[in-house]
């Protein structure tokens, strides 16, 4: 019995750490007709978030993918000061400057559109390993022992979260022009590390396939 029951624990276990991962859905993206037909090489990663810890994650994964995709690529937060203000003319400028002395030739945009909050009720469940097709039903003993035997598992409420995020890609070698976006969805991320891996790879992926790299 204590070995079907550790048996049992073991299966449940295993079904929850293979529900840690995190899955993104591209759900569209948008070109500019007028993109540059080679690609972009040098491109600058920016979460635009005041959580600091997302902005690392997020911004770090990113590069590592395009630096795999042969591209060099960096993060906003090795260039930009802590308290770099969008809104200031003279941080925009100091900003500029700094891409165009590093030689960027383009900047990749992660932003939170919205994010969706839902509860749901899990029922419980009972798990055991059945008797020979049922046997157990017909008599009285039978019956006890099987549901003496069974594991419970009480059923409880859980929220389930799903963000929608946007990726845009400008042309820094024309004005910072818009020539490529993409929207996607998360459900249920199941930490910021597998969601910033996970993200980052369909995002370049992406990019990849829509001949933005080079």
């Amino acid at each position: 019995m204590k070995a079907i029951i550790n048996s049992a624990l073991v299966g449940i276990l295993l079904i929850l750490f293979g529900a840690c991962g995190t899955s993104v859905q591209m759900t569209g993206t948008w070109k500019a007709p007028e993109a540059p037909t080679s690609g972009f090489h040098n491109i600058l990663v920016t979460a635009i978030t005041s959580n600091l810890g997302a902005k690392q994650s997020v911004e770090t994964q990113m590069v590592n993918d395009l630096r795999a995709h042969g591209i060099m690529a960096g993060r906003s937060v090795d260039i930009f000061p802590p308290k770099f203000n969008p809104l200031d003319d003279n941080d925009k400028a100091q900003a500029e400057q700094t891409m165009k002395a590093q030689g960027y030739d383009a900047v990749l945009t992660v932003s939170l559109l919205r994010k969706e909050s839902e509860l749901r009720y899990v029922p419980g469940t009972i798990g055991y390993a059945p008797y020979p097709a049922y046997g157990w039903y017909g008599g009285f003993w039978p019956y006890y022992g099987y549901m003496y035997g069974s594991v419970y598992s009480p059923g409880y409420y859980t929220t389930d979260k799903t963000y929608f995020l946007e990726s845009n890609l400008y042309d820094l070698t024309n004005n910072g022009k818009l020539v490529w976006s993409g929207q996607s969805e998360t459900y249920n991320p199941g930490s910021l590390e597998s969601f910033s891996k996970a993200y980052a790879a369909k995002v370049s992926n992406a990019l990849q396939q829509g001949g933005l790299l080079r």
